[in-house]
């Protein structure tokens, strides 16, 4: 019988409602330590169990010896990084959780005095006597635990479930439960709770950003704020240098608040930034300044401008603050600032959006000046009122509350720290004193609570009606506390303190939920860092964000987690899957992946149950198994580590030490030798004792008496009744081995060394795309993250999977000769005989495409399907019944009969389970897709594990079948093309050969063909230089139609690619301008072709009707072109009536025929003058007025050249 206390507790720890009960059972006594409970409400505070345990591990000996009777020899248990959800709480409240602390003392006193008989146990053969077992004290079998609970309870309601609860409490196996393990199970209930309630609580999960505000000239800020339409930070340091930032916290732009150059040189002191407020309704940003004044920008556009200049106050204005009504933005609205002499002061704009001062004409430009003491000419616009003696000092900070008409102030006096003052002086202000002042403070009305800081490091939470003592002291920080704020939705108070320390305070509980220390770059040399009056601001959704500065540091973190890129398809996990596993006995899933988290899901809904992230630290989790009981799960990780735990509460039962630095390709519990075989890149068989159950740390024993026989990275294991194993490793040697004598049994294949001139080979040759997706992966024979599949030359096929054909082996001699092993090697399934001459009995190709593999398989306990997973994302099931059952001459190549096939994943499929369930036979897939899904036999779809909506494996109808699990993926796609192309009329495209500018989806790019081969550049050598010629050429191009048309063939070849999901999408390999160009370049053509589509094709003889193309597209919305008429009275010149022309008989096609070209004299007097007059025809006056020609002009230009030419010609000859 197997120890049964292999949980671990060393008190029994619970929690009541007022108070927390350590039960330390020593004799017979009971010692009782109550513990006062400080929480806010009645509710009980599971968290505190842990803070408990560690008090009495502190206790006095005298506890701690009543510990030890109770605990034995127990080893101390493992303080377990990981971290544990339940998702089933919602749906049936659980018995642990309801069971209060009278119950629990009534159950350990039950266990306490339960005192069972002895049992017989029958021997083995009937020629034996039974013999008598006695039974231990204190544990119980399930019929006596079903009725000790309903005993305590008082109802047997619940023995249905207490049969299950049984078994999670039972993970040795043994039929029996104790105290202990009952204790061990409602800790780790209470750390759930705990995990939960913190995780939920906590706000800050992401690492700020930190930016530096060079504008500031290394100067504090004082103020952030943010304004909207859209959104923008505004920080304005302390000497008024205002930058804006955009929600990414990028800079943008920056703005000088103070005068002009050429004033400020001559100033003797410098104006410094004393508070600023954003006036929402209105768009205009309040900035008051030492300078006894406050200006008043327009932030409505894109650059800000000043626009009122309120100057020459009788105090320095230290604090603003400012109201409007949400509900009227029109209405009134209150702009409030605490002065430096105590005093506040009140500025009622009447009508914001209209204007807020009186703006008469003015000649120069620039904002409007107003003195203080000329506020009564814009009572039309404005009305100020003044609080007199309000602090006896500075008011630090101000704050409006609407509901009283009362406004908040707050000072360093302990006198009046902050005083609550009425606006119309008809109540009593409320005083809080608190020694050293408030430094900072914020109400929340729904809340009802007054926070304040103080430079005394403390936190006071205030009831705002009483003055008299705070209702909560928050301690924490170790220097001044400089601003705070509430969080209404999470009820938390942030807090901030000098030395760039945040905390998360819990208001219900009162208690610190997270710390977090800036890293600011000006604070790291220790020294304590510079702050401006008020450097903290919380930013609302949807950009809920915390804000705050440190010197001219300004630093930005995100409340929540950050925005995850959302999947159009349900996803299991957040990284690559490596397996999911069926466990029969509690009927559920079990799913790891890459970053160390392990899911537990329900096998009949889908529904989570429970999810334990950080298993294995940070490492990821390479296999996964259960024992032969169905009760434990054991996982291997990347680093050579592996665990044992209870997948039902998340309990590490075991650490087994890792046997080298190096991954876990497998894991096989041998319950008859009570042994955990591991095999992985070390390259060893390594074993662990798996006898006694106490044994928390568990040490590697690579003493295996056959010798490490394998040369290479072992990837797989497989296990054969009664006594045998078989393991293939990196090099393709496959090994059977005897598991009683840990020998060798008989050698498949030998391993093959790699060919060296292959590689050499390999190595030399020109790189292709797939052997340098191959080689990026390195070395490391991690199949699952490969990008390609081909095997590199001169390299042997690796063994990926072994599976024994359990049934055909215990067949016995009928299968003496047949094949009984599976090996996957390089997508090839070969068959092999343990026992007969011939080993290799036949072998087939899986896969579809060449260069891909298969990396896992199953098959149910009959032996007579085999279901097959590739890394193109197919399952195909293979009836296998008389497939190599008997060996042949030669070896069989044929493939065996193909029940089904059907594509499941996108990703490689990682692994493939058969379940015989009581509902009908399923298949469970996993894969690098992220994603586990259910299928039936036949390929029908019935869904993801983490969609959102349940199914039921009893009614078909809700499974996701008919639609598969690109069915989203392509309803999406079609919504979104309805919307872009919305009027288009979508009619089936055939391939043409488009001379225009065509429709397509894949274009040959210039300079290449169809065929990838590349146009040499024409080169004009007859010219002595080059010349690029335009070159032409074709475009290919495919009709768009919807995926759900497509052969299957073709949707499967381009699903297995590792590119965006869609079928019509660009060819990696036929583009050297990336996806994105071409992509870019597609949606152009389309959208061209959308407005084709809508306006029609262009008729060129409409749109060129006087030779010149107009604009392509606006000239298709012109209204139609009238012919021009000839007008009446048209005037005619002197020729036109020497030819005989009126207005009455002059015609248009006259019009086209006459000749209005410039006409030259038709001759001269002297031939030296030739040269001037150039002749246009050689034909006399007489001929062309034949010809119905014009006659020549004699005077004008031409006229007065041949009188010139004529008086120089006759002053030459004379």
């Amino acid at each position: 019988m197997l120890p049964r206390r292999r949980f671990t507790l060393y008190t029994n720890c619970f929690v009541g409602n007022t108070n927390r009960t350590i039960c330390c059972k020593g004799q017979r006594a009971a010692t009782v330590l109550n513990i006062k409970a400080n929480t806010a409400d009645n509710q009980d505070n599971n968290g505190e169990v842990l803070r408990v345990v560690r008090n009495i591990r502190s206790a006095p000996p005298r506890f701690r010896a009543d510990v030890t009777e109770i605990t034995g020899k127990r080893k101390k248990s493992f303080s377990n990084p990981e971290t544990i959800e339940n998702f089933q709480r919602e749906k049936h409240v659980r018995l642990e959780e309801e069971i209060k602390l009278k119950h629990l003392e009534q159950l350990m006193e039950e266990f306490d005095i339960h005192d069972p008989e002895d049992i017989w146990v029958p021997a083995e053969s009937g020629y034996f006597p039974p013999k008598l077992v006695k039974r231990i004290p204190g544990c119980m079998n399930v019929t006596e635990f079903q009725e000790t609970i309903a005993k305590v309870l008082g109802t047997n309601e619940y023995d249905d479930y207490l049969g299950k609860l049984f078994t999670k409490l039972d993970t040795s196996c043994d039929g029996y439960v104790d105290w202990n393990e009952f204790c061990t199970y409602m800790l780790l209930l209470y750390r759930e709770n705990d995990y939960l309630r913190s995780k939920k609580e906590i706000p800050f999960l992401q690492e700020p950003k930190i930016r530096h505000i060079v504008q500031n000239r290394q100067e504090q800020t004082t103020k952030m704020i943010a304004i909207d339409n859209p959104t923008k930070f505004v920080t304005i340091s302390r000497e008024g240098i205002m930058s804006v930032w955009n929600p990414n916290m990028q800079f943008e732009r920056s703005y000088n608040v103070s005068e002009d150059d050429d004033e400020s040189q001559k100033r003797r002191f410098k104006m410094w930034v004393t508070d600023a407020v954003y006036m929402q309704n209105c768009h205009k940003l309040a900035i008051c300044s030492t300078s006894r004044d406050i200006r008043f920008y327009d932030v409505s556009a894109t650059s800000f401008f000043e626009e009122f200049h309120l100057f020459a106050m009788t105090d320095v204005p230290y604090c603003l603050d400012y109201w409007y009504d949400v509900k009227n933005p029109s209405a009134e609205s209150l702009l409030i600032f605490g002065l430096d002499s105590g005093d506040i002061s009140l500025l009622h704009f009447k009508r914001p959006l209209t204007q807020l001062f009186e703006t008469p004409f003015l000649s120069e430009g620039g904002a409007q000046k107003i003195f203080i003491k000329d506020l009564p000419q814009h009572s039309k616009w404005v009305t100020h009122k003044v609080l007199q003696k309000i602090h006896p000092e500075i008011i630090r900070q101000v704050r409006y509350i609407p509901d009283s008409d009362a406004i908040i102030s707050s000072s360093g006096c302990s006198r009046s720290a902050v005083v609550i003052a009425d606006v119309c002086g008809l109540k009593k202000n409320y005083v809080f004193r608190i020694e050293k002042g408030v430094e900072c403070f914020d109400h929340n009305r729904n809340l009802n609570i007054l926070v304040t800081g103080s430079i005394d490091h403390y936190i006071r939470v205030w009831n705002p009606y009483v003055t008299s003592k705070p209702t909560a002291i928050l301690t924490g920080h170790s220097t001044g506390v400089i601003g705070v704020t509430i969080h209404e939705e999470f009820s938390q108070v942030f807090s901030y303190s000098k030395d760039a320390v945040i905390k998360v305070w819990d208001v219900k509980e009162q208690t610190c939920l997270q710390t977090i220390v800036l890293k600011f770059p000006s604070s790291i040399h220790g020294r304590m860092p510079e702050h401006g009056q008020f450097p903290m601001h919380l930013q609302p959704v949807p950009h809920s964000s915390l804000l705050v500065t440190c010197n001219d540091y300004i630093g930005m973190m995100k409340l929540g987690k950050g925005a995850e890129p959302t999947s159009v398809m349900p996803l299991t996990h957040d990284t690559q899957l490596c397996c999911a596993i069926y466990n029969q006995f509690f009927k559920q899933v079990v799913t790891g992946c890459d970053s160390s988290c392990i899911a537990v899901w329900d096998i009949e809904t889908g529904n989570k149950a429970i999810v334990f992230s950080n298993a294995h630290g940070e490492e990821e989790i390479t296999t996964m198994v259960f024992d032969e009981t169905w009760r434990r799960l054991i996982t291997g990780a990347r680093n050579g580590s592996i665990k044992v735990w209870n997948f039902q509460n998340g309990h590490n039962l075991h650490k087994l030490e890792a046997a080298d630095d190096a991954e876990v390709t497998g894991i096989l519990p041998i319950l008859d030798k009570r042994v955990i075989m591991a095999i992985g890149w070390s390259q060893q068989i390594t074993l662990y004792d798996d006898s006694d159950g106490d044994n928390m740390y568990v040490s590697a024993n690579s003493d295996w008496k056959g010798g490490q026989l394998h040369k290479e990275d072992i990837l797989a294991i497989d296990k054969c009744s009664p006594n045998f194993i078989a393991t293939g490793s990196f090099d393709g040697e496959i090994i059977i081995w005897d598991i009683e004598t840990e020998k060798l049994f008989v050698r498949l294949r030998k391993g093959q060394p790699p060919d060296l001139s292959g590689k050499i080979e390999d190595l030399t040759s020109e790189p292709s795309s797939a052997s340098t997706s191959t080689k990026s992966t390195g070395t490391r024979p991690n199949s699952r993250h490969k990008k390609s599949h081909k095997l590199s030359k001169g390299q042997p096929a690796p063994v990926d999977k072994l599976l024994f054909l359990k049934a055909r082996a215990a067949a016995g001699a009928r299968y003496a000769d047949g094949a009984i092993l599976v090996s996957s090697e390089a997508g090839v399934l070969r068959f092999w005989s343990i026992y007969g001459q011939k080993k290799e009995i036949g072998y087939f190709y899986v896969p579809d495409n060449e260069d891909e593999s298969v990396l896992t398989m199953c098959t149910p306990a009959s032996n007579t399907i085999l279901v097959t997973g590739d890394t193109q994302g197919n399952i195909k099931i293979w009836n296998i019944t008389d497939y190599c059952i008997k060996p042949q001459e030669k070896t069989i190549k044929s493939k065996p009969m193909l029940v089904s096939s059907w594509r499941a994943h996108d990703g490689t499929v990682v692994s493939v389970d058969y379940l015989e369930h009581e509902d009908g036979v399923f298949i469970l897939s996993a894969s690098t897709d992220k994603t586990a899904r259910l299928w039936s036999t036949d390929g029908r779809y019935v869904g993801t594990f983490g969609q959102k909506q349940s199914w039921n494996l009893k009614h078909p109808s809700t499974w996701m079948h008919p639609k598969t699990p690109w069915s989203i993926l392509e309803e999406q796609t079609e919504e979104e093309e309805e919307e872009t192309h919305s009027t288009i009329n979508r009619q089936e495209t055939t391939i043409t050969e488009v001379e225009t500018i065509p429709e397509f989806d894949e274009v040959a790019l210039p300079g290449e063909m169809e065929n990838g081969d590349k146009v040499p550049n024409e080169i004009d050598a007859s010219q002595g230089k080059t010349e690029i010629r335009p070159q032409t050429f074709n475009v290919s191009t495919k009709p768009r139609v919807k995926i759900s048309e497509f052969p299957r063939d073709q949707r499967l070849r381009y699903r297995s690619q590792t590119f965006p999901t869609g079928f019509n999408r660009t060819d990696p390999s036929k583009t050297f301008l990336g996806i994105k160009v071409e992509r870019d370049f597609a949606r152009k053509q389309q959208d061209r072709k959308g407005r084709r589509d809508h306006y029609g094709g262009i008729n060129f003889q409409e749109t060129s009707r006087f030779g010149k193309l107009c604009s392509p597209f606006q000239a298709l919305q012109t209204p139609e072109l009238r012919a021009i008429q000839m007008p009446k009275n048209l005037p005619l010149s002197d020729r036109m009536l020497s030819k005989g022309y009126t207005s009455d008989n002059l015609t248009q096609e006259q019009l086209k025929t006459m000749d209005f070209s410039l006409v030259r004299p038709d001759s001269s007097l002297y031939g030296a003058d030739e040269p001037l007059v150039k002749k246009t025809s050689s034909r006399r006056p007489s001929e062309d007025k034949q010809a119905g020609k014009l006659p020549p002009i004699k005077s004008g230009r031409w006229s007065r050249l041949s009188s010139m030419n004529i008086t120089k010609k006759t002053a030459a000859l004379t």
